[in-house]
């Protein structure tokens, strides 16, 4: 990222209202919108890149200020108190701006030396704060103060103004319309479209929502869910809101794809709740789940949903029940702890807390190949020849690799071999 000046941060309302009534610019074009219902012809000018500010509730920053929101402990409505125009919150958002990855095309579209055009510009208020194109300032601004001399082309920028300011939501619902699309080759990210919907779901029905952005209900509803399992998510993990460092840093995406759709297959809550307790175990740490399995965390999800019935998640104690004394049993609190396990043994249970993470892997594989060979055995006679065979070969191996090989939890799974190889001697 590159450092910019004070004098890049935009000027304040009024000087910027002043600024333009002095400018005496010739227009340089007209483009159509539909502002308030109403549609409008908004003239163009070329601005200054320093002059402009970036709007604060843009919906590309609005993933970094949850994060932030919930990395310093302020309140929900932080940014709601602040001045929005000072130079402390202009730089905050050009940090923010910067770090964006769906930032990458444009910077380099036009750090390959490519002109703006008139007919995309920048969408303005009149008193110049950006409601749409934040992150193109954001490119010009670096590369102009990197290179002034290369970069000459992008001092100025096209800018097209609104006739009035419009509320919150006339403006966010404006910005959706647009979304930067022809110069970032891209719609929002699936997180910065994701939370702009569950606002916006405050006030309309996902088919409401659908005619603003061009998406049929299903697809709304279908992201809203993925976005809610996201934040479902951060919040078993214990960080609540860092949707930047989900996104950029955590690469789950096709997870949380895969386990919205498992989840979908099943019938029971019980269900969903233990798939999603492996799948987010796994999604924790997904390099710890994954180094050396030759497999993925969503093929894992995919795979752990398959064999859902047979994994048993270790209960959580119960809380201790209160001393009702004399109360009337019908009165006594309702027991809210989790439920059972699928079986009074609880040896073979899975404490989700305490397992790592290649141990669930390990158990997950393990389930399913036994499932799969299961199913083979039904359908091939030398099955058991073959299996106990292998069975002979890999303790072997064992045998011969004793003094290297890990001995934690083997004399455990030599006593589970031996009781199953006895079951066997006994049908014979």
């Amino acid at each position: 990222m590159v450092a910019i000046g004070d004098d890049y941060l935009g000027l304040g309302p009024t000087a910027f209202k002043n600024m333009i009534s002095n400018l005496g610019a010739q227009r340089e074009g007209w483009y159509n919108v539909t502002w308030k219902g109403q549609n409008k012809k908004l003239p163009i000018y070329l601005i200054s890149v320093k002059h402009l500010r970036y709007n604060l509730f843009n919906t590309r920053v609005k993933p970094h200020l949850e994060q932030y929101i919930s990395e310093n402990n302020h309140s929900k409505d932080y940014f709601e108190n602040i001045d929005k125009d000072c130079k402390t919150t202009q730089r905050l958002l050009h940090t923010f701006l910067s770090k964006n990855p769906d930032r990458k095309e444009a910077l380099k579209f036009f750090r390959d030396g490519n002109e703006q055009v008139v007919q995309e510009p920048l969408i303005s208020t009149p008193d110049g704060r950006l409601i749409n194109g934040n992150q193109r300032l954001c490119c010009y601004r670096e590369l102009f103060s990197q290179d002034p001399g290369k970069f000459a082309h992008l001092q100025t920028a096209y800018v097209a103004f609104l006739p009035d300011n419009g509320t919150y939501e006339e403006e966010r619902d404006l910005e959706a319309t647009f979304q930067d699309t022809k110069l970032l080759g891209s719609m929002f990210d699936w997180i910065q479209q994701g939370l702009w919907l569950i606002e916006k779901l405050e006030d309309l029905t996902a088919a409401q929502i659908g005619k603003i952005i061009g998406k049929n209900e299903g697809d709304v509803k279908s992201h809203i869910h993925r976005i809610q399992l996201a934040e479902e998510f951060l919040e078993s993990i214990g960080k609540p809101r860092h949707w930047v460092e989900l996104r950029d840093e955590m690469n789950l995406t096709q997870a949380f794809k895969t386990l919205q759709s498992e989840l979908t297959k099943l019938k029971t809550k019980a269900q969903r709740d233990k798939l999603k307790k492996i799948a987010f175990k796994m999604m924790e740490d997904p390099d710890a789940a994954t180094k050396g399995k030759g497999t993925s965390v969503h093929l894992l999800i995919g795979k752990a949903a398959k064999r859902e019935g047979k994994m048993k998640l270790k209960p959580k104690p119960k809380p201790h029940a209160p001393d009702t004394g004399d109360l009337d049993p019908l009165l006594t609190p309702l027991d809210d702890s989790s439920e059972s396990s699928d079986s009074e043994d609880d040896t073979d249970s899975i404490d989700i807390d305490s397992i790592d993470a290649d141990e669930l892997t390990d158990l997950i594989l393990d389930i399913d190949k036994i499932e799969v060979d299961r199913q083979k055995a039904k359908n091939e006679k030398a099955y058991g020849e073959k299996q106990l065979k292998a069975a002979v070969t890999s303790l072997d191996n064992i045998i011969s690799n004793w003094e290297n090989i890990e001995k934690k939890g083997l004399k455990k799974l030599v006593n589970k071999a031996l009781s199953r190889l006895n079951k066997i001697k006994e049908k014979l």
